[in-house]
């Protein structure tokens, strides 16, 4: 079997991801993964650089429509067979495939005007695949591009790597988990991932449930501080390992965002947490009644007419107001699943086995990427 060297491109940024994680640690067979290096781009550089980036697009917006071309000009050569895009269609005459979460990972949304020269750029010929990463995705796709992109697609879901250390199961404790997100801090994002709604069920629970820990990562907004419950901890963040660690002793996952964290959904299911989720965009693709619940958060109308969840004002004006009743629905869950350990234990139990040999396995995955990287080269 020929070896063949692949680029994979994350564009610049300074964090290790899990993505990227999952990619080296476990490469398909005959695969040597490469990672895209940047001119004058490394961990020491990088925050200068990017403050004064930030700080010249405040003085002349208009730049920011040259980033992708700056992008492109710093991006080093290498001896590569193929270059993998990670969410985002970089600049290379190279072949080349690309991955996305939804159609505006291919277009900056504030200048919409440039579809047309995208559709060019995508259909020039060096752009062999698609790899939608959930169904959502790809009818995002379709929607927005129409069929106007002549270019093979196929759906091939991420997967994480968990080191050997953090493998072995641990006796659960009475500890249930909520995660906004490892590194994006933000009061946004903690409405998107259904921060509010939980926070509510977990004071609620915790009054009612003193030997349980309920367990919030993630800041949340200084406005929802209070004196809570004791067994209620907020943490504004941890490192990954310390992640991995609750996770593995913890009893549920609750998670009930807007649109499919699928990283966290397949964390928990590594280490046999069922899932508390909402019935929102690709979150069905991950969890349903063999591995989890659903519960069926009132609608608030976040998904635009190409099929990709949006958040100005108004959608999470909706989201608190929407709060309170979530929030019981969210409470009846968790208490479903404290009150029948053998329904954890099953639903846990499901969710491992999708991650160990399921489509959500590190071999299902590599198995596709090996056939197209091979198809993608012909």
């Amino acid at each position: 079997m020929k070896k063949l060297k692949v680029q994979l491109d994350f564009n610049i940024s300074k964090k290790s991801l899990s993505l990227e994680h999952s990619f080296f640690n476990n490469p398909p067979k005959g695969i040597e993964y490469s990672k895209s290096e940047f001119k004058g781009i490394n961990k020491k550089s990088y925050s200068f650089l990017g403050k004064v980036h930030k700080l010249l697009i405040k003085i002349l917006p208009p730049l920011e429509k040259l980033d992708k071309l700056i992008i492109s000009l710093l991006r080093k050569e290498s001896k590569s067979d193929l270059i993998h895009f990670i969410f985002h269609l970089g600049n290379t005459n190279k072949k080349c495939v690309i991955d996305y979460e939804h159609a505006y990972n291919f277009i900056d949304i504030k200048n919409i005007e440039n579809k047309e020269k995208t559709i060019k750029k995508l259909n020039k010929g060096n752009i062999k695949y698609l790899m939608p990463i959930h169904k959502e995705a790809l009818k995002s796709f379709k929607l927005f591009f129409k069929e106007k992109i002549k270019i093979p697609e196929e759906i091939v879901y991420p997967t994480i790597f968990i080191p050997e250390k953090f493998r072995k199961s641990k006796k659960k404790k009475k500890k249930i988990i909520f995660i906004s997100t490892s590194n994006i801090l933000t009061d946004k994002v903690f409405l998107i991932k259904g921060g509010l709604e939980t926070l509510q069920a977990f004071k609620n629970l915790a009054k009612k449930y003193l030997d349980y820990e309920f367990i919030i990562l993630g800041k949340i907004p200084e406005y929802l501080k209070e004196n809570f419950p004791r067994n209620l901890i907020l943490n504004d963040g941890v490192p990954r390992e310390k992640m991995w660690e609750l996770f593995n002793e913890s009893q549920i996952f609750v998670q009930p965002c807007y649109q499919a964290p699928a990283m966290a959904f397949l964390e928990a299911m590594f280490f046999k947490l069922p899932i508390i989720t909402t019935d929102f965009w690709g979150n069905k693709e991950y969890v349903d009644n063999l591995n989890g619940i659903r519960i069926n958060s009132k609608q608030i109308n976040h998904i635009d007419k190409n099929n990709v969840p949006v958040y100005p004002k108004e959608i999470l004006q909706k989201i608190i107001k929407n709060s309170s009743k979530n929030a019981k629905k969210i409470e009846k869950a968790i208490e479903k699943l404290i009150k029948n350990p053998a329904l954890r234990k099953k639903l846990g139990e499901n969710g491992f086995q999708r991650v160990l040999n399921g489509k959500f396995s590190i071999e299902e995955k590599n198995k596709k990427l090996r056939r197209i990287y091979e198809e993608a080269l012909k």
